[in-house]
């Protein structure tokens, strides 16, 4: 069989050679370049349409903040937008009781990534720097710039003011637990420790009344042991009158202990029942922690007690953690950096499209004449 048949039978076979090809391509070039062109176009349109400009702050983490935080944080602060959205609605802010965009919106740059690992020459670095967060960046993406702007500002003001809401909505919540477990618990142990108080009491004035009427054996030696010990009854009486004063003694500044707990105790409570009309009433107040502090300083005016002015000392130390943590604790980096859609990509996109399309298109119409 020569070349030319068995080239004949290769295209009889449903085979397209090259030749086919060429010739396709230079009959239905057009149609192909022009359906190109109207899917470029289109992708162009598209991109203006549907493209989003992107809006980034990026923040220095001076704080420390770690992941969990930010984990906790992205799940958190959409339920305190949702709370507010129940008291104030504000259809302008709905979106950021959204929790996917939190997750979105929030991204977490570390010092060192897995790949640095063969730069590092002690591996074991990578455990500690590589947890660490060293920037965040806030991001938000919208169909116009002054709305990618708008939203990330929002977004980046809302993260401050809800985390701030929350670290002292906990603050207050740990001293009203506090002020329960302590009232609770400190009135059984106070009025356990009277009842012990009483019988030492009644002891020793029994053994002083012993010893005036047996002086003789007043004096003998021996140790000292619990005045409630079964083999203390055998000891001097001298010796057993040194072991429940003792004990007593010991009765006593657990008592004062227990009543200084319960005058803190009291201390807490106040500050709770004043601090929660305020934490409802200026939830969105970015100077929550600043109100409250200004309370604990109007409560120490108040008080006299040294360990009344101990327990208010401790929340202001707290409540100025949370202000120094707001003010310092995350450090914008210059300016917002914005970038605009990707129509690059919508245009690549839509000539691959429309070149496709103009290739099934000739495919049907060059098999319909044949």
């Amino acid at each position: 069989m020569s070349h030319s048949q068995d080239q004949a039978t290769y295209n009889d076979a449903g085979e397209i050679g090259l030749k086919e090809l060429i010739l396709f391509g230079s009959k239905y070039y057009k149609k192909i370049l022009l359906l190109g062109i109207s899917g470029l176009a289109l992708g162009l349109v598209a991109g203006v349409l549907f493209g989003k400009y992107t809006a980034t702050i990026t923040m220095l983490n001076n704080g420390g903040i770690d992941l969990p935080t930010i984990k906790f944080l992205q799940t958190a602060l959409p339920k305190i937008e949702e709370e507010n959205q129940l008291q104030q609605k504000n259809e302008e802010n709905m979106f950021l009781a959204y929790q996917p965009l939190w997750e979105k919106s929030i991204k977490t740059n570390v010092l060192i990534k897995k790949s640095d690992s063969k730069d590092l020459l002690d591996p074991s670095t990578l455990n500690s720097a590589g947890s660490k967060i060293s920037t965040i960046e806030f991001i938000s993406r919208c169909t116009t710039k002054d709305c990618a702007l708008q939203k990330v500002e929002k977004i980046k003001n809302f993260y401050f003011l809800g985390s701030t809401f929350i670290s002292v909505r906990d603050i207050v919540r740990k001293y009203e637990l506090q002020t329960i477990n302590i009232e609770n618990q400190n009135q059984k142990k106070i009025a356990s420790a009277m009842v012990e108080l009483d019988y030492l009491q009644n002891r020793i004035k029994n053994l002083t009344a012993l010893k005036n009427q047996y002086p003789s054996t007043a004096y003998q030696g021996g140790q000292v042991l619990d005045a409630k010990d079964s083999g203390a009854k055998y000891l001097p009486i001298t010796t057993q009158i040194v072991a429940a004063t003792t004990d007593l003694n010991n009765i006593q500044e657990s008592l004062a202990r227990f009543k200084d707990e319960l005058i803190k105790s009291s201390i807490f409570k106040a500050f709770v029942e004043k601090a929660k009309p305020i934490l409802e009433a200026k939830r969105n107040n970015p100077h929550l922690a600043e109100d409250l502090l200004t309370l604990c300083n109007e409560l120490d005016q108040s008080v006299t007690n040294p360990i009344s002015r101990i327990a208010l000392e401790e929340i202001k130390i707290e409540l100025s953690g949370v202000i120094t943590n707001k003010e310092y604790g995350l450090r914008q980096i210059g300016e917002i950096v914005s970038t605009p859609p990707a129509y690059l990509m919508f245009m690549s996109l839509g000539l691959f499209i429309g070149i496709v399309c103009g290739l099934i298109w000739s495919f049907f119409l060059n098999e319909s004449k044949k």
